[in-house]
């Protein structure tokens, strides 16, 4: 009889990769909501909304037609066909065609994949400090190095062109830029933009725009997009999702554009092997997203911003909280106060996330997992449901005596 031997492990990139956050906030939320608790599931950036109708049809229609066989591996050439119309329409890329976009399933894995195209084991990657969790594992996974540059809460949390060149070293491939921002919700200027813009072609660079909030901006404020500036063309890679536009984040849709041709060969080989073609009946739903009306969207952005400012009023009168006044996306950023006695003998941000959730049923996120900056400091999403917005902004004031 032979005897069995145990398949050993060895170390592996994974190991350090966790398995988040937010996750386990939202777990503890569930479970709550299981024993009859009420709570509030201002954790995570999920839309409340319907997908619009227009897009229902037309995946109902797909599915009808019986669309549900493999598809080319860059998308759909519908697809690709309205993305390029609208990029050129709305973020005035200057594309040199259909075969300058990708089709992704969903933004994170656009990111996956710009990373691993771009970076050999040891290449850096600045990005910004707080940044999207996934941001940062992304770079690690592709055998990168994150170099985080810190955004300040005295300067509203913006890019400084100058501290991000001061990062650039020989080993540095790119500068991922996300605006609107999350977690803070800043919006980076079009004058910072293209100062980014300018330091990548000095150094010989990649741009990674993130632009996966585009259409959640306040206050008539632009979204730029940095590769429709002067010099954006050949080195800026961007990143877009339908998730946040259409409510689509359960159909796993996004998509992103770059020129530079072996970058496009790059990734191609990397859909191959890692989805070999997105969901496609999610795809010809995104057909009709793109180029249907868009009335859906603009309502969503209108709705977030109401919920900005009720969240608002409502964080305005927390004493231990100081938030910061989003300008897009869906979520308040909030840093503790000094004077706040802390949860359970802590003072993080993990102590404030778990004081909320014992004290009132609020979820929320805690800063440390979006970097080092983000130590101290909490974020509240507003994509929940309208009524659980008003709820949580009635409800934080008291748990603090406010």
């Amino acid at each position: 009889m032979t005897t069995a031997t145990k398949p050993v492990l060895g170390p592996h990139t994974l190991d350090d990769i966790p398995l988040g956050g937010i996750v386990t906030v939202r777990d503890r939320l569930l479970e709550m909501q299981a024993k009859g608790k009420p709570i509030l599931r201002l954790e995570s950036g999920d839309p409340s909304f319907d997908i619009p109708a227009h897009v229902r049809e037309a995946m109902e229609k797909a599915l009808r037609d019986g669309q549900t066989h493999y598809t080319a591996g860059a998308g759909i050439p519908p697809l690709r066909k309205a993305i390029l119309e609208k990029l050129a329409r709305e973020n005035r890329l200057p594309l040199r065609g259909p075969e300058s976009v990708l089709v992704t399933s969903g933004a994170m894995h656009g990111l996956y994949i710009t990373f691993r195209a771009l970076c050999s084991p040891g290449d850096e990657v600045i990005l910004p400090d707080p940044t999207w969790t996934e941001t940062f594992d992304n770079v690690t996974l592709a055998g990168g190095v994150p170099v985080r540059c810190p955004l300040d809460e005295a300067h509203g949390y913006a890019y400084d062109p100058s501290r991000i060149e001061a990062l650039v070293t020989k080993r540095t491939r790119a500068i991922v830029v996300n605006t609107p921002h999350n977690p803070t919700g800043a919006v980076v200027p079009r004058e910072t933009l293209q100062r980014i813009v300018e330091i990548a072609n000095r150094h010989g660079l990649f741009v990674v725009s993130d632009e996966a909030y585009e259409h959640v901006i306040f206050d008539g404020r632009e979204h730029v997009s940095a590769g429709a500036l002067p010099g954006g063309e050949s080195v800026v890679v961007s990143i877009y999702s339908m998730s946040k536009s259409y409510a689509m984040s359960g159909l796993r849709l996004g998509y992103l554009s770059v020129n530079d041709e072996r970058l496009v060969t790059r990734m191609s080989k990397l859909l191959r092997c890692t989805v070999n073609g997105v969901n496609s009946v999610t795809q010809h739903g995104a057909v009709a997203a793109l180029t249907g009306p868009q009335d859906a969207t603009r309502e969503m952005s209108r709705v977030y911003e109401r919920r900005r400012d009720l969240l608002m009023a409502g964080l305005s009168k927390v004493p231990v909280l100081r938030p910061m006044k989003p300008e897009g996306a869906f979520y308040a950023w909030a840093r503790i106060a000094d004077e706040w006695p802390g949860h359970e003998g802590k003072r993080d941000g993990w102590a404030m996330t778990s004081c909320l959730v014992d004290r009132g049923g609020i979820g929320s996120a805690p800063g440390e997992v979006f970097g080092p900056t983000g130590a101290g400091h909490v974020r509240f999403a507003f994509s929940c449901p309208t009524e659980q917005v008003e709820r949580a902004a009635a409800v934080l004031p008291g748990l603090f005596g406010g």
